[in-house]
């Protein structure tokens, strides 16, 4: 049986989040209206205040987990919409990390690269992607031609693990990845990308033109290599979805009844409001949810991200988690009436923001087929 009871390090750590989340509502609109920002490396406001993962650091010991805690520090810090101290590491700089060699952990380690997989006409579908990488013998760097879009922390990185498709063999143009730091010639930055949720979110879009890039820069992996990362990333994605609608279900429920109100959820159906009967199902919605990712981070901290379960436990976390996040936000929206759509609260952000999350770190159509196909025995050519 999984106890998912927290220790008192787990709370006081999800504590000190939470507080940072509190802060960081006051630049929640801001960041609503200026979304060509991008945040400092710290507010000035925190940095007079413990770090929770620095604390995770000391207290680990005492925690349910590393991965669990680190879970519970993202989903309170997303109740803030807007981050006090940027993260330090992303997801491109992982793969490094794990699938470079020494003098390529040595040389990029350390540093900050997002990922760029996402093409036009190339989102969902990665086999759809038509960047590409060929080698130049004459000085040995390979040359890069692509178009990235939607680069998660591109604005902030150092650069970019980008995935293409190599040179042609036996009619197959495999997938390569490679680092892109920022200053390389012939990579064109666009800029941040206008979206109609989560503005503060550093979002970004560049080009590769004939970019150079020297031979220690292209990293051996291929397109599962590269797909493992996800495991690990999904759920945390999903749990920040399941956040924002967590932040507007608490608001709803205190704007129709007061902070003080307490539902009698022993009381029968026939004895509650239709009001009070929608937020428990919605209610319920969240915390079947918040089970299911706090399940797979648990497989996670015992297993890891390479093991088969673990792959499908977080595509059936990120793909529940975004429903959620959806259904429960455009519940909410429906309850609060028009009140809900006036800026002077963030009911209105909070529903725009939550959209994204059924869609990016791996949609929910495309997760579900990940599921099926393990349920079913099927390969990705029989059921796609």
């Amino acid at each position: 049986m999984v106890d998912f009871s927290f220790t008192d390090a787990d709370k006081k750590i999800a504590a000190l989040a939470r507080e940072e989340a509190e802060i960081a509502r006051g630049y929640s609109r801001h960041y609503d209206k200026h979304e060509d920002e991008i945040e400092p490396k710290m507010f000035d406001e925190v940095k007079d205040r413990p770090d929770p993962l620095e604390v995770l650091d000391s207290l680990e010991s005492e925690t349910s987990g590393r991965v669990i805690v680190e879970h519970l520090v993202t989903m309170e810090t997303a109740r803030g919409d807007v981050r006090m101290r940027r993260i330090k590491r992303h997801l491109g700089d992982k793969i490094v990390n794990y699938a470079g060699t020494e003098e390529q952990r040595k040389l990029f380690g350390n540093k900050l690269l997002s990922i760029a997989m996402t093409e036009p006409g190339a989102g969902s579908d990665p086999s759809m992607i038509r960047g590409t990488a060929r080698c130049d013998d004459a000085t040995g760097e390979w040359v890069l031609n692509a178009e990235k879009i939607y680069c998660s922390a591109f604005g902030a990185s150092d650069g970019a693990f980008v995935f293409v498709r190599g040179p042609e063999k036996n009619g197959v143009r495999p997938f390569m990845g490679f680092v892109v730091e920022k200053g390389a010639p012939g990579l064109v930055e666009l800029g941040q990308v206008k979206k109609m949720g989560i503005r503060s979110w550093d979002t970004a879009d560049f080009v590769l033109q004939d970019c150079r890039v020297p031979a220690i820069n292209k990293i051996d992996v291929d397109f599962k290599k590269t797909m493992i990362v996800f495991n690990g990333t999904r759920p945390g994605v999903a749990a920040m979805g399941l956040a924002i609608a967590g932040s507007l279900l608490e608001f709803t429920r205190e704007k129709l009844f007061g902070k003080d109100h307490a539902i009698d959820y022993a009381k029968g159906i026939r004895t509650r409001s239709a009001i009070e009967d929608r937020l428990i199902r919605l209610e319920a919605l969240y915390e079947a949810t918040l089970l299911t990712i706090l399940r797979c981070k648990w497989l996670e901290h015992r297993d890891g991200t390479n093991n088969g379960a673990t792959k499908v436990e977080a595509a059936m976390s990120k793909a529940l988690g975004g429903k959620a996040a959806r259904k429960i936000t455009q519940g909410c929206m429906e309850l609060l009436g028009p009140e809900g759509l006036s800026e002077d609260y963030l009911a209105e952000k909070w529903f725009r923001d939550a959209r994204i999350f059924d869609i990016f770190e791996g949609a929910g159509d495309v997760n579900r087929l990940i599921v099926a196909r393990s349920l079913l025995d099927y390969s990705q050519k029989e059921l796609n």
